[in-house]
């Protein structure tokens, strides 16, 4: 027998119900079959061989966002292993960054205007599109955002709220012609007033960042804090999350006019780029090779401990075991619009043609290109055994993919609503919780109190022990916390060393004991480390609500006050607002 080669997009087949609604995940029937004994059928059937890429490549361009690292493996890994190719593209790869203080590669400009088919950007596609851009997004890559503004410990500050008119280089309106929406919603968010910075363009050079031209600067956490940390300085970071944003990292994306002209060559270049990208984390060491010498950077500090450092990083951001590579949560979407319009950035939004949905082949067209192969050498008896092993073997796989895109989605809400290193509820998280629970206390009159938390003297722990084992120490205040708080107290970490716990339905005389649980208990905790054990304490203050509230962020400003006078008091202790409460029914 000849020998044949065969290769096809149709070995994995994605069926589709008539009537489903293609563009909602939720609605839609994704049967997924691996052809085995559909490939044995065609290799009988086929009258002749069938050549791989008979048609010529189609030529396609992709604008990155940034200089070439391992950020965009996933690209670099399906050119190499010839998955573009076997979609029939033949796709250069343009990196991206700054020529000049200010002046970008913009992918979004890229793309519009057709000098690019396909670009990386980030969560401010949904601005371009509620302005009239008609950009779509083809993947979600990073399910977590690594923008991060980095400043250096000798500088002394660790918030936004600090900056004051110190110099500094961020990504906002006036001084760069990028939109930084995570960077401008931030800053919304910690009350900063914007004309008032002393702002100029970043540079994204660290060497600014050293010699004090600016002392703060926007990074990727992927690979910022470990290349200062290489250069011998003690890096300071200040999170988005700290303030309640969480935006999605890097994104695929096109415009609307390729996925109206050319649907399947957008979806065969979405394929291979997941494909791409579940190499890249199977073949780290390979791909790093890659990267050096295919694809070098434009700085003198990319080499390869810092894109193995970085590979774990960006593993991290995108959690390829838990969560499908490019999918697209679209009520973390809505979030995302909210908070854009809630700030004023954007009048309104839609999200009705923003995310890209392969279009699936219609069940009449899969049937006509089964009777196709089968007519001519398959018997109407081969063809509805074949259609009932189908049957039951997509069946199966249907189970399979509803539980896993259940797990995914319960993942993805474990992402979005707890801090990554301690565990405890994130900033974002909280916020949700004080506004619900003071609009029940509101409602029913129920007590509620808030306390929060500050760990004394921890940047001393940081200097003589360092980072890593600040880090165990503030996971270990959560777990001690824990202990002495009850089924309905929520703890989250409010920022740095700062935590706050939120207790429903809670007087102050109920709260005072809780509080002072929770200062026992962790002023009698050690921590052990192999330098021995560590002692810490804590302050607290407590608030709760009073009469003339309007607003749950007065009870959270009472208790920032109270936790500054125990501080200023000598520390390791509670202190407490005994303004009286508002009245509670029986």
């Amino acid at each position: 027998m000849a020998a044949f080669l065969f290769r096809s997009r149709y070995t994995r087949l994605d069926i589709y119900p008539l009537g489903g609604a293609m563009g909602n995940r939720s609605g839609r029937c994704h049967l997924k079959v691996y052809g085995a004994l559909l490939l044995g059928m065609m290799l009988l059937a086929s009258p002749r061989p069938l050549l791989a890429n008979e048609a010529p490549l189609t030529p396609v361009s992709l604008q990155l966002l940034w200089y070439h690292q391992f950020q965009y493996a996933g690209y670099y890994a399906a050119k190499a292993q010839g998955y573009f190719q076997e979609a029939g593209l033949d796709v250069e790869i343009r990196d991206g960054g700054y020529h000049s203080p200010g002046r970008a590669v913009d992918p979004v400009r890229e793309v519009v205007t057709g000098r690019a088919d396909f670009g990386v950007s980030r969560s401010d596609l949904l601005l371009h599109r509620a302005r009239g851009e008609p950009v779509m997004v083809v993947a979600n890559i990073m399910q977590r955002s690594p923008l991060v503004f980095l400043t250096l410990e000798r500088f002394g500050f660790s918030r936004l709220e600090e900056v004051g008119d110190r110099p500094i280089s961020v990504t906002l309106p006036g001084v760069d012609e990028r939109i930084s929406a995570e960077t401008l919603a931030t800053f919304l968010a910690a009350g900063v007033d914007l004309e008032s910075l002393n702002n100029a363009a970043p540079s994204w050079n660290l060497q600014d960042l050293y010699a004090g031209r600016t002392q703060l600067v926007p990074a990727y956490s992927t690979d910022g804090l470990y290349a200062v940390r290489r250069h011998g300085e003690v890096p300071v970071i200040i999170q988005p999350a700290d303030y309640g944003i969480d935006f999605y990292g890097d994104l695929l994306f096109t415009r609307q006019a390729l996925v109206e002209q050319h649907p399947e060559r957008v979806a065969a270049f979405r394929e291979a780029v997941v494909k791409g990208w579940a190499y890249a984390f199977k073949n780290i060491q390979e791909t790093v090779d890659l990267i050096l010498e295919t694809y070098p950077g434009r700085h003198g500090d990319i080499d390869r401990a810092l894109l193995l450092h970085e590979a774990e990083q960006v593993r991290e951001l995108m959690q390829p075991a838990l969560i499908e590579i490019g999918y697209s949560n679209t009520e973390r979407w809505k979030s995302i619009g909210d908070q854009y319009q809630a700030m004023g950035m954007i009048d309104g939004y839609k999200l009705e043609g923003f995310l890209f949905q392969p279009a699936p082949p219609t069940l009449a067209t899969l049937l006509l290109t089964l009777w196709r192969w089968l007519l001519p050498f398959m018997g109407v008896v081969i063809v509805v055994a074949g259609l009932a092993g189908y049957l039951l073997l997509t069946n199966r796989r249907l189970k399979a993919e509803i539980q896993r895109r259940r797990e995914a989605e319960a993942a993805l809400q474990q992402l979005a609503d707890r801090d990554g290193l301690t565990g405890a509820g994130n900033r974002r998280l909280f916020e949700q919780q004080l506004q619900q629970e003071f609009l029940r206390s509101r409602r029913s009159r129920h007590a509620l109190s808030i306390i929060l938390i500050d760990v004394d003297n921890f940047k001393r722990i940081n200097d003589e022990c360092g980072h890593l084992v600040g880090d165990m120490v503030l996971k270990e205040i959560v777990s001690v916390t824990r202990t002495a708080l009850r089924t309905q107290d929520h703890l989250s970490r409010y920022g740095g060393e700062e935590f706050v716990i939120l207790l429903p339905e809670t007087g102050l005389q109920q709260a005072r004991r809780v509080a002072e649980r929770i200062l026992e208990a962790n002023r009698a905790h050690r921590v052990n480390t192999d330098a021995g054990p560590i002692r810490y304490t804590l302050s607290l203050g407590l608030s709760h609500l009073q009469v003339n509230d309007r607003d749950p962020w007065q009870i959270v400003q009472r208790a920032d006050a109270s936790l500054y006078s125990a501080k200023r008091l000598g520390r390791d202790r509670l202190c407490i607002d005994v303004a009286p409460s508002m009245p509670q029914t029986d």
